[in-house]
């Protein structure tokens, strides 16, 4: 293993077991020193030409994940309500079922047309139906993301405004500038359709 990734490791290890003892007695977590900007903006530390599970996705479905499009759009009153729509018909309408148990699968990336999936088919689908109702794809883009409290990993949509950028989450039919929601952001989807990964040292835990 890596000497650095070690050290990182052992950075996050510290900080989680500091956090979670000086949560428990005082009910407090730390936040950082520096507000955080609007656009998602985070250190890189990689850039993949290929994100297996969405590869394959992509695959199946030709001509559906090239977003070399707009990569922001002006935040309306409009486009914010078509999104909040979206955002809540999908959330309504979906159930969500993991991939191993509907696919037999750890990872199938795919449209829920069954009226069943997991968290990443609730972004694919908002997505589609985003871009249908006039939304550039270039401004929508999956990311992968870590609860800060459970350390599970989940998937959500991201919207890139003029406002900064906004995440659809199925736990939620209001959506958010990305600080605001319990995620640290592991990776996302480029414009140039690959994917960047973020330093995970960066990040606090409750």
């Amino acid at each position: 293993m890596h000497h650095g990734f070690k050290k990182c490791l052992v950075a996050l290890a510290i900080f989680f077991c500091a956090e979670v003892f000086l949560g428990y007695f005082y009910g407090c977590t730390w936040t950082g020193e520096n507000s955080p900007s609007l656009t998602l903006n985070l250190p890189v530390i990689e850039i993949r030409d290929k994100f297996i599970p969405y590869e394959e996705f992509c695959r199946r479905n030709p001509g559906e994940c090239k977003i070399s499009e707009q990569s922001i759009i002006e935040l309306t009153t409009k486009t914010k309500n078509l999104i909040l729509e979206v955002n809540t018909a999908v959330n309504f309408e979906i159930r969500f079922v993991l991939d191993k148990i509907q696919y037999n699968k750890e990872e199938f990336w795919t449209y829920p047309i069954s009226g069943m999936g997991d968290c990443e088919d609730f972004a694919l689908e908002k997505r589609f139906r985003l871009t249908k109702l006039g939304i550039p794809i270039g401004a929508l883009r999956i990311a992968i993301v870590n609860n800060k409290k459970t350390l599970t990993s989940h998937a959500l949509l991201l919207i890139e405004t003029t406002q900064g950028t906004y995440a659809m989450d199925r736990f939620t039919n209001q959506i958010f500038l990305w600080y605001q929601l319990p995620y640290n952001f592991e990776a996302r989807e480029r414009p140039d359709g690959r994917w960047e990964r973020f330093d995970q040292c960066i990040w606090t835990f409750y």
